[in-house]
């Protein structure tokens, strides 16, 4: 049966994982120390590594490797990223957040490992568990057997009670750079045997917003289409506008032309592309009039062909920043508000009109 990307190509050993290195120097430093914590808690956005990095540690606590830990191949290590190694135990808070769950947990701590040196429990989603769930976990947390490691993952840590944050090793996951998620699309895309433009892949790693799964994600399906990718394949695959687009539509807000602006628009919208993701899109344009006024080489940040940067730095050059100013922020106001519009299209519209005033 055919494996997601993300699953696939999941980091094996820590010198595979990206964008957290701080958080690699930590923990490698911590096993070679023979200092590591009895209990940790992981932080950060979806898709940034968070269980993965859990699973690696858990794996370096039971690496049979006199190497580096953890090694990737020992029986220990392969057992781990296969799900049946006894003595790592993953539990989802969100769906098991009751007492009784917890209490369950306690009793099974007390017994000591049985294929490894170390127990372990990742339990993600920890923020989903109730008041009474995580007062009966508070003592288990704070005084586990020897042989016990609990590593909590979770993407919003301020729902967290003070006392299991006093407990725990905070270890904060950053977004990952798109230069580095660039990086790894190129080598999966040459492993899976996918020839993948270099504007295709910028175009997903931004997409990606600083998610690895995501961007596998986005990936998978892109490359589900054929055995080549360019840049306007993953436009379409994704339902997103080109940079064309969004100059013409520009122009027409410049010019005040609230006809053609809304033609435009409408012909967007026949194409099968989604209100949605053509307003994010804009902003990002917009984004990218300013990044172009204000730095030196924005081809450096903006990850767009130079035909592209000086078309818009045409553009910038027409259109002042306080112009630019009150679109991106009218258009994130259209967008938070459309979320939530039976028709965001309408919404969309409107404030075409209300930008071309």
């Amino acid at each position: 049966m055919y494996q997601a990307l993300y699953r696939a190509f999941r980091p094996e050993t820590f010198g595979q994982l990206i964008g957290q290195e701080h958080i690699v120097r930590i923990l490698k430093n911590q096993i070679a120390t023979g200092t590591v914590g009895h209990a940790y808690l992981f932080c950060g956005t979806r898709g940034t590594g968070k269980t993965t990095t859990a699973r690696l540690l858990a794996k370096a606590l039971n690496c049979t490797s006199e190497g580096e830990k953890p090694c990737g191949q020992c029986d220990a290590c392969k057992a781990i990223a296969a799900g049946t190694f006894m003595d790592v135990v993953e539990m989802d808070a969100a769906s098991n957040n009751s007492v009784d769950d917890i209490r369950t947990l306690r009793e099974e701590v007390n017994f000591p490992p049985v294929a490894g040196r170390t127990k372990v429990y990742i339990i993600d989603e920890v923020h989903m568990l109730s008041t009474q769930a995580f007062n009966a976990f508070l003592k288990t947390l704070e005084e586990p057997p020897a042989s016990t490691v609990f590593i909590l993952c979770t993407t919003d840590p301020n729902k967290l009670p003070a006392t299991i944050l006093s407990r725990c090793i905070r270890l904060d996951f950053k977004r990952v750079p798109e230069e580095q998620i660039r990086a790894l699309f190129a080598r999966v895309c040459r492993e899976v045997g996918v020839q993948a433009d270099p504007d295709a892949l910028s175009l997903l790693a931004g997409c990606a917003d600083g998610s690895v799964r995501d961007g596998l994600s986005l990936l998978d399906r892109c490359i589900s289409a054929g055995n080549r990718l360019t840049r306007n394949d993953v436009l379409f695959l994704l339902g997103m506008a080109g940079s064309e687009v969004f100059i013409k539509i520009t122009d027409m807000l410049l010019a005040k032309d609230a006809a053609g602006a809304l033609a435009a628009f409408s012909q967007v919208m026949a194409e099968g592309k989604e209100p949605l993701q053509f307003t994010r899109d804009w902003v990002e344009h917009f984004r990218n009039l300013m990044m172009i006024r204000y730095t030196e080489r924005p081809q450096d940040i903006l990850g767009l062909s130079l035909e592209n940067i000086e078309r818009l730095k045409d553009q910038a050059g027409r259109a002042g920043m306080d112009f630019v100013s009150a679109c991106i922020r009218k258009l994130s106001q259209t967008l938070a508000d459309a979320r939530w519009s039976a028709k965001p299209r309408i919404l969309v519209e409107l404030a075409i009109i209300e930008m071309c005033r």
